[in-house]
């Protein structure tokens, strides 16, 4: 999701900063920053400006992002309260969202091409700083083909070679690193779905069933089984075709909602016990036919 372009609304005492223009800034639905930065042809720099944004952006909170999104919006003729865009940011990502996730962006960066010296910059902070993720793709445009068909854009990722969703950003500091674990999780629950949906593993209105042992203390399963067993469509949900927000609670009393795995079944332990388990792994607890939902999307990725 766009958050802005071209932002230069930096806080500097002495105004140097506001020279600087950040190309895109961007939220994914882990709530991770994505800071792009666009090049036509080829700047031996595009790596430093980045990075520089990256860290600056680092230091935002969810307040300055619904201000920078919302003016954004201005600018396209959409007027929005401050409000309005935070709400719009928040429904986009897809499980609860603190400022701390904010501090660890993503770099992209796209041009036509790059100098050896950007290449073998790049590769040695990632060697380095094995957590600071900075990704390289080219956009090259075609036109004029022998064969007379329309001009066309081609995108290739340059670095890293491995699936750069694997890794996220962070400068190596505790708090930082306390995101990135938070950003990892978020992004293998989100992966997780995604197979099963575009695997079609699971039918669309299964039946979803909530199994908590083993990943709570016994007394909190007991007192959630016990306010289960009031009402058996407390413990049950159903598939649907979202591969963001997969599951439907069967005791829902919100007409159309849907949930994630991990944030359903918070809310079923808060309703039963009234405790907010913030680290339950959503992945492990939902089961379809006997097995998890990590356990069947590591079956269809080919994954032990």
């Amino acid at each position: 999701m766009v958050v802005t372009r071209q932002y230069a609304q930096w806080s500097s005492d002495d105004g140097d900063l506001a020279r600087e223009r950040l190309d895109i800034l961007g939220l994914d639905t882990s709530g991770q920053l994505v800071v792009v930065e666009l090049k036509r042809g080829n700047d031996s720099r595009i790596h430093l400006q980045a990075i520089t944004y990256a860290a600056l952006v680092a230091g935002f909170d969810k307040h300055t992002l619904a201000d920078a999104h919302a003016e954004y919006l201005g600018t396209l003729g959409v007027e929005t309260s401050t409000e309005d865009a935070l709400n719009r940011l928040v429904d986009h990502v897809s499980d609860d969202w603190d400022d701390d996730i904010l501090k660890a962006p993503r770099i992209v960066l796209i041009a036509e091409s790059y100098a050896a010296q950007t290449l073998t910059t790049v590769s040695w902070l990632s060697e380095i700083a094995p957590k600071l993720v900075l990704e390289m793709h080219t956009a090259n445009l075609f036109h004029g083909l022998a064969d007379g068909s329309e001009p066309c854009v081609v995108f290739r990722r340059q670095f890293p070679p491995d699936d750069p969703a694997a890794r996220v950003l962070t400068p190596g500091v505790a708090a930082v690193e306390s995101a990135s674990t938070r950003i990892a999780e978020r992004k293998r629950a989100a992966r997780s779905t995604y197979l099963l949906h575009e695997n079609r593993a699971i039918p669309e209105g299964a039946s979803i069933a909530l199994r908590l042992r083993g990943s709570l203390s016994a007394e909190l399963v007991d007192q959630v089984e016990e306010w289960v067993a009031e009402a058996p469509e407390r413990g049950l949900s159903t598939w649907v075709r979202n591969k963001d927000k997969p599951l439907q609670w069967n005791a829902e009393t919100v007409l159309g909602r849907t949930w994630t795995p991990t944030n359903l079944a918070r809310h079923v332990i808060a309703e039963a016990t009234g405790v907010d388990k913030d680290s339950i792994p959503g992945g492990d607890v939902w089961y379809f036919e006997g097995k998890s939902l990590i356990t069947l999307a590591r079956e269809v990725s080919g994954q032990e």
